[in-house]
């Protein structure tokens, strides 16, 4: 394949903090045309690049991503923007169990599973989702079970290639900080890694994919913390 092909990608949960360091990752690396991405606020981050990156950068607001489970002829109805062939679908997407079972769910299970189908519907070859290292689903607690659920199903779906990120602790996560990561971030022994380094790892793994031949043989990746630390230092 050509190095100096483009690719047009999609990114569910760019207002996050892995998700903002991904749009910026994307944009400078001149590796992409379209970058297309679904939020309900525009941060200042987007308000503020160049000329060049607003034509790359498409922000489409929306309240909800309910959107994700209409028909494809109604997704496209809806966003017409979707019409066009992407190459990737990026979900960074996460909630906190402190804000409901339900809300936590619908975030990090519904909207993950419909984002991987979403790739079926408009045949994307590559589905990148940002999970968690504890990810379990036969864990006894909420925030495990429903990202080994997630992972499980997501993996059953008709895509090229699936790769799933299981970062440790989440450092850096600039206003999305979370009181628990932030104690347990001081133990020496448990997995962590920046939110950028984990944004730097998909943005690595799907150029990795996109540059290659592809195979017609389905495979589903699982990048664990340690694999992430070891892509960034090449």
């Amino acid at each position: 394949m050509e190095n100096n092909k483009k690719y047009n990608a999609i990114i569910i949960g760019a207002t996050g903090a892995v998700g903002r360091e991904l749009v910026d990752i994307l944009l400078e690396s001149n590796k992409y045309s379209n970058i297309t991405i679904f939020v309900r606020r525009i941060i200042d981050r987007w308000v503020n690049i160049s000329e060049e990156n607003k034509k790359i950068l498409k922000i489409i607001k929306c309240d909800n991503l309910d959107f994700l489970s209409l028909s494809k002829e109604e997704i496209i109805n809806k966003y017409p923007e979707l019409s066009t062939q992407y190459d990737v679908l990026f979900n960074t997407l996460g909630s906190r169990v402190g804000r409901g079972d339900e809300e936590f769910k619908k975030v990090d299970y519904t909207y993950v599973i419909n984002s991987a189908i979403l790739c079926e519907k408009l045949n994307i070859p590559h589905f990148s989702h940002c999970s968690a290292a504890n990810a379990d689903k036969s864990s006894w607690f909420l925030y495990c079970r429903v990202k080994g659920e997630a992972e499980e199903e997501e993996s059953k779906k008709n895509i090229n290639y699936i790769s799933i990120f299981r970062p440790g602790i989440i450092l850096d996560r600039d206003n999305d900080s979370r009181m628990g990561e932030s104690i347990i971030a001081y133990v020496p022994f448990l997995p962590k890694i920046s939110s950028k380094n984990i944004a730097k790892s998909m943005f690595m793994d799907d150029i990795a994919y996109q540059s290659k031949e592809k195979n017609k043989e389905k495979i589903v990746k699982k990048i664990s913390n340690s694999d992430m630390v070891e892509m960034i230092k090449k």
